[in-house]
């Protein structure tokens, strides 16, 4: 709420005011709505300081605007000293309007506003919270990607010793996906999506072997699994041969190694997923397992 100011001669309280009103019959209806005006007119009447802020949270290097109200007897124009602990201030050509400036470390911030009016100063003080980058996001972006190049002679069994990808490559999980707006939930009973080759998607390049797909996640703490298919012949349990190798190698390869049901993702800020040659070699796809 800005405050109004009426210019008057000093110690005339809100005598003029109020008698204009009378004289007018407005008084009754107008003098519930300046109560604020003809308490900051009357000369006996406190100063008073605000300084307020849309909000208490800002992330690294993050911009927050911030607004400082003041008010006193005799219509005196005051002065405002700005400071930050650990941030920056930036004025505006607007009396009382600045921005603070986040600093590039997270962590709690002070902002001091100090206004002077008359012979008499007044001191607010705003806590801010420096947060890391993306913390005051709400969804939280996933890349998966995946180098078919590697799954190539992939070991599946003595039966099937050299098994191959076949396209297209598809991803199925616990999650929902619109492959129109990219949007993804949590939850789901592991339908098929066709990931990408054709730089979209997420995709970085068109026709490269390697195979992408990128989610839009609302925020969340719950698990996302997920496994792939893909047209190859040979079917183990689910899915293709080396698609089900590729998944019982990423099992021990993700965030939960313990969790032996199938590779899993916890969309709680932006991630990329990535199945390449190092994976290849650390989940020994390629050779019979130990």
């Amino acid at each position: 709420m800005a405050w109004i100011r009426v210019i008057q001669r000093p110690g005339d309280g809100t005598a003029p005011l109020e008698s204009m009103l009378r004289s007018t019959g407005l008084l009754p209806i107008i003098a519930p709505l300046l109560g604020i005006l003809l308490l900051s007119c009357r000369p006996d009447t406190p100063a008073r300081v605000r300084l307020e802020s849309s909000a208490a949270e800002v992330e690294i290097e993050g911009e927050l605007p911030l607004s400082a109200y003041a008010s006193a007897p005799g219509n005196r124009i005051p002065i405002m000293r700005w400071r930050a602990e650990r941030g920056e201030i930036r004025e505006s050509s607007v009396t009382g309007e600045v921005d603070y400036l986040a600093p590039r470390e997270s962590g709690p911030d002070t902002v001091t506003l100090s206004v002077t009016l008359g012979d008499k100063e007044y001191t607010e003080e705003l806590e801010i919270a420096v947060l890391e980058d993306g913390a005051l996001e709400t969804t939280a972006l996933v890349l998966v990607q995946v180098d078919t190049a590697t799954l190539r002679d992939v070991y599946v069994n003595p039966s099937y010793p050299g098994e191959n990808f076949v396209a297209p490559l598809m991803i199925k999980g616990t999650f929902r996906y619109d492959p129109e707006t990219g949007e993804a939930w949590a939850g789901g009973s592991w339908p098929n999506y066709t990931m990408y080759d054709d730089g979209t998607h997420g995709d970085e390049a068109a026709g490269d072997g390697i195979w992408s797909i990128l989610f839009r996640f609302e925020k969340s703490d719950q698990k996302v699994y997920f496994a792939f298919d893909d047209a190859a012949p040979y079917r183990v349990q689910y899915e293709s041969g080396v698609t089900w190798r590729m998944k019982t190698a990423w099992i021990g390869l993700d965030d939960f190694p313990m969790d032996d049901d199938n590779p899993a993702f916890i969309p709680d800020g932006d991630k990329t997923l990535i199945w390449d040659a190092a994976m290849a070699r650390k989940g020994g796809i390629h050779s019979p397992p130990p």
